[in-house]
C-alpha cells in the first residue's frame, strides 16, 4: 500500500497549456461553421431562387422541365401545386405537371419579360 501511495505522490501536476488548448477547442466549431457556409448556404439560396421562380410563374412563360421538355405555361394552380403547359403549338397538346417539375424559366430579361413577350411588343409597336 505504501508503494501505491508513493507512486501517486510522484505524479506531477499538469501544467496548463494556455492558448494552445483553447485553440484546440475552437477548431471543431470553426470547421462546422465554415462547413455550414460552404455547403448549406448555397443550397438554401438555390431553394429560395426556385421558390421565387415558382411564385412568379405566369401564363405564356416559356419553361424547361426537369425532364428537358420545353413548353409554354397555359395555367398555374398554385393552391394545388400544379401547372398546365402546352408542349406542342401545332396540335395544342398540353400536360399537367407539379410545379416542382419546372427546372427553369427560359429567356427572362431584367424586367421579367420573356423573349417571346419582347418580340410581341416589338411587332405590335411597328
Amino acid at each position: 500500500m505504501t508503494t501505491q501511495f508513493v507512486l501517486f505522490a510522484q505524479a506531477a501536476p499538469q501544467a496548463e497549456g494556455g492558448i494552445a488548448d483553447t485553440l484546440l477547442w475552437l477548431i471543431p466549431p470553426a470547421l462546422l461553421l465554415a462547413g455550414f457556409f460552404l455547403l448549406m448556404r448555397p443550397e438554401q439560396k438555390k431553394r429560395k431562387e426556385m421558390e421565387d421562380l415558382i411564385a412568379n410563374l405566369k401564363k405564356n412563360d416559356r419553361v424547361e422541365t426537369i425532364g428537358g421538355i420545353v413548353a409554354t405555361v397555359v395555367s398555374v394552380k398554385k393552391d394545388q401545386g400544379e401547372v398546365v403547359v402546352r408542349i406542342d403549338e401545332k396540335t395544342g397538346a398540353e400536360i399537367r405537371l407539379k410545379v416542382r417539375a419546372i427546372a427553369r424559366v427560359l429567356d427572362k430579361d431584367k424586367n421579367g419579360n420573356s423573349d417571346q413577350q419582347n418580340e410581341e411588343k416589338a411587332s405590335a409597336g411597328s
